[in-house]
């Protein structure tokens, strides 16, 4: 089996590109800094001159945006969840508070009494 390849990020490459560029290091130095072939920092140089060789984001900060997407997805359905029950619940004694009284209460419980002495089949009289 062959050796496996070596990738490096945008950001890496730029680096490198830059300090042979800017002169601190020679193609040389820098392979040998970076143990990378100097025919490796050549392609890079020319798409670095041509504008190709631009910085995006690397295969981990992909992976970590997506999985920041999901994790954010199931927070707000966590969130939805646990919230609806509590205005439900609100809104239901609201609606309670303001349409039973005294009377209401005791008119219901009425018709619930003679609905359960009813036979079955027949309907309870008003």
């Amino acid at each position: 089996m062959g050796r496996q390849r070596r990738r490096f990020d945008s950001g890496l490459r730029q680096q490198i590109v830059q300090e042979v560029e800017s002169g601190l290091l020679s193609v040389s130095a820098a392979s040998r800094k970076y143990q990378i072939s100097g025919s490796v920092i050549d392609p890079w140089r020319r798409q670095v001159r041509q504008g190709g060789l631009q910085a995006g984001p690397s295969a981990r900060e992909k992976f970590l945006e997506q999985e920041n997407r999901k994790f954010k997805e199931k927070m707000a359905e966590l969130d939805f969840g646990e919230r609806f029950p509590k205005k439900r619940g609100v809104w239901l004694r609201q609606q309670i508070s303001v349409n039973t009284s005294v009377i209401a209460a005791e008119s219901l419980a009425g018709r619930v009494f003679r609905l359960c002495l009813s036979a079955p089949g027949q309907a309870a009289s008003p």
